[in-house]
């Protein structure tokens, strides 16, 4: 058994996993995980073999986008409300059916933009409704003390994921084309749903008297009166538009910027993957040690920098480190951080809403993506990565100024 003297602020990296559903609970992220590392790549690929258009790209980026925004407070609610590991297992069921169809269709060669724009309309959806349930149960799953370890270790093995699985696309879209790699896409997500059966005795979902509309207000009411979840949520959102939004459309990065093909872009975005995963293990060895709020903040400022020069970098090797910092700045420290920062301070009855909110970080990065593109298509890819970045930067400094209570919680 691991030592978990927490009060000395000795790292335990891997104390979460002392709980048995929480293992299982970190096999099925993995599984997850891997075919997220693949899906926007394989997709992207898609859309550029059908049109060739970037804006094409961040359009259909966008559409996935908005159907998370409008179906993340859905989410939100359903997670206060339903046994979640149930409603997860519903969802990434209808993830992998849609994907696999996706993929049948590219294979068949009859995959036409409106069959994207549909899918990503749906996946967009889908995965918006299970993401509150999905950070809410882990949560359930682990006591107070290893919460911020057990949010950190979810991101690293989606890291882990991303960091093997655009390799192996890369591989599967030049050698077996670009449906097989989105048929394998969905394939992972339905095999995941095995480890989620595999969970017993799940603490059950704290209902509320209220009706649903009553549940979504009061969730908003609670975001806007309470000062630390509005910090972490205009933080997030901010951090999802003008960081993140290059994640979802870094094939077109890749082709007309780097110059890369389809097997060095999957290098690529393994560098992203495996920034991400360092980031996410020092965020879990961090455990329940002090000074969260300005292990946030020196977080979203590294990740400024790295992004403004990944954005400049002239050769694939240097691109390739920079992205790995800016992943284990921002998916692997950031974001664990800011989403440990609100499961710490909101009871568990309002956790699915919250994290609901705090989903604001990757709808806005899907709602990023065509703004993206386009100032790509005008300018160029540099100065609309660049631009972004300086935004956030400048958003994360006004944060630090104004708004000190994130930074001097030093209890949590």
């Amino acid at each position: 058994m691991a030592v978990t003297r927490r009060a000395s602020g000795r790292f335990n990296t891997f104390s979460a996993l002392r709980h048995r559903n929480f293992r299982w609970f970190f096999l099925n992220i993995g599984m997850q995980s891997f075919g997220q590392g693949i899906q926007f790549f394989g997709i992207g690929w898609l859309i550029l073999d059908i049109t060739g258009q970037k804006t094409d790209l961040g359009l259909a980026v966008t559409i996935f986008g908005i159907a998370n925004l409008f179906f993340t407070f859905v989410g939100g609610v359903l997670a206060d409300r339903v046994e979640r590991r149930l409603f997860l297992i519903v969802c990434v069921f209808g993830i992998g059916t849609v994907t696999v169809g996706l993929g049948a269709l590219a294979l068949l060669g009859l995959a036409q933009m409106w069959h994207v724009f549909l899918t990503v309309f749906l996946l967009g959806g889908l995965s918006a409704m299970q993401m509150p349930a999905r950070f809410a149960l882990a949560a359930d799953l682990v006591p107070r003390e290893d919460m911020m370890n057990a949010v950190a270790l979810h991101t690293s093995v989606g890291q882990v994921g991303n960091m093997i699985a655009p390799l192996i696309g890369g591989f599967v879209i030049r050698f077996a084309g670009t449906g097989s790699a989105i048929i394998l896409t969905g394939a992972s997500m339905l095999l995941g749903i095995v480890f989620l059966l595999a969970m017993s005795n799940v603490p059950p979902t704290r209902r509320t008297g209220a009706s649903p509309m009553a549940d979504l207000v009061s969730g908003f009411s609670h975001a806007i009166r309470t000062p630390m979840a509005a910090v972490l949520i205009i933080m997030s959102a901010s951090f999802g538009f003008f960081g993140m939004a290059y994640m979802q459309v870094i094939t077109g990065f890749a082709q007309e910027y780097l110059q890369l093909n389809e097997v060095q872009t999957g290098i690529l975005m393994t560098f992203r993957g495996a920034g991400a995963f360092l980031g996410s293990m020092v965020v879990a060895s961090w455990g329940n040690r002090q000074n969260k709020g300005r292990l946030m903040y020196m977080e979203v400022t590294a990740c400024c920098v790295a992004l403004i020069a990944m954005a400049w970098a002239p050769w694939f090797w240097t691109a390739c480190v920079l992205v790995a910092l800016v992943g284990s700045t921002s998916i692997g420290g950031f974001w664990p951080v800011s989403s440990s920062l609100m499961q710490l301070t909101t009871e568990p009855q309002m956790r699915g809403r919250m994290m609901a909110m705090m989903q604001m970080a990757p709808v806005f990065h899907f709602l990023g993506a065509w703004p993206l593109t386009w100032l790509a298509q005008v300018y160029s890819w540099s100065l609309a990565i660049s631009s972004g970045a300086v935004v956030l930067l400048v958003i994360s400094v006004a944060g630090w100024l104004n708004r000190p209570m994130v930074r001097r919680m030093n209890q949590v």
